[in-house]
């Protein structure tokens, strides 16, 4: 089995969104595994790095690139002031590679936080002797959070779960919870409920930007039952790891 010619790189790509596009996955579904769930770029730092695995038996290309929000960017059209090095790496099997992520310099933010996405894209290989049949090459893209983190950021966010702000609003059919982030940090979440008269709602729980505020709506539209609103989210840390945060609310 030959691995990926890197010169079938790119066109590959192309052709490969142009029937499907790039399969997002978990970190741990992968074979080509990222450690960690999220990359926190510090600002004093000159750099900041990351390590991939090849779980399988036999070999992966791996591309990496930084992006500003857009999922459907490509390595030649992302636009984030970050470079990857490598930026095209062959992994053999059980072997490792450390991601080097370097910050070009471009003015940004200082007073909070600047949110980025960094890109694993692992590539199969491919047997050339059976080139001409017809058939899918299935790429697997691992898609991370990156925080560029300035060090003048005022407060620790150690202390971002006691600074959030819940409240809920709006009656009938139409209420939400909004959340008010008054610090420099972003609040990730991974779930978040509330629980009122004996009910229990699921929230569409999105990140709140750093001094600003997001509106939870439930994922299923329904009238509150009398009684005292709580709430139950889930906060996700530097680490991966959530905090849990229970907060009880007026309505």
């Amino acid at each position: 089995m030959n691995t990926w010619p890197l010169r079938q790189l790119r066109p590959a790509i192309v052709a490969f969104t142009l029937t499907l596009w790039f399969m997002v996955v978990a970190t741990a579904q992968a074979s080509v595994v990222v450690t960690g769930t999220r990359v926190i770029f510090r600002g004093d730092a000159k750099e900041a790095t990351l390590q991939l695995t090849n779980e399988d038996a036999f070999p992966n290309v791996v591309q990496a690139w930084v992006d500003a929000g857009d999922s459907s960017s490509l390595p030649d059209t992302a636009k984030a002031p970050f470079l990857v090095s490598p930026a095209v790496s062959r992994l053999a099997p059980g072997s490792g590679q450390s991601l080097r992520l370097i910050y070009t310099g471009a003015e940004l933010p200082q007073d909070r936080e600047s949110v980025f996405y960094l890109n694993v894209l692992q590539i199969p290989p491919r047997n050339m002797a059976d080139a001409a049949r017809s058939e899918m090459l299935l790429m697997l893209r691992n898609r991370l959070k990156l925080f560029y983190r300035p060090a003048a950021i005022a407060g620790s966010v150690d202390h971002l779960p006691e600074r959030l702000r819940f409240s809920l609003e709006g009656q009938g059919v139409s209420w939400h919870v909004l959340v008010d982030n008054p610090t420099g940090f972003h609040a990730s979440f991974g779930a978040a409920v509330i629980t009122m008269g004996g009910q229990q709602i699921k929230l569409r729980a999105t990140m709140v930007p750093p001094y600003g505020t997001a509106r939870w709506t439930p994922e299923v539209a329904g009238v509150l039952k009398g009684g005292a609103p709580e709430l139950q989210a889930q906060l996700i840390n530097d680490y991966g790891a959530r905090v849990g945060i229970t907060r009880a609310l007026q309505h």
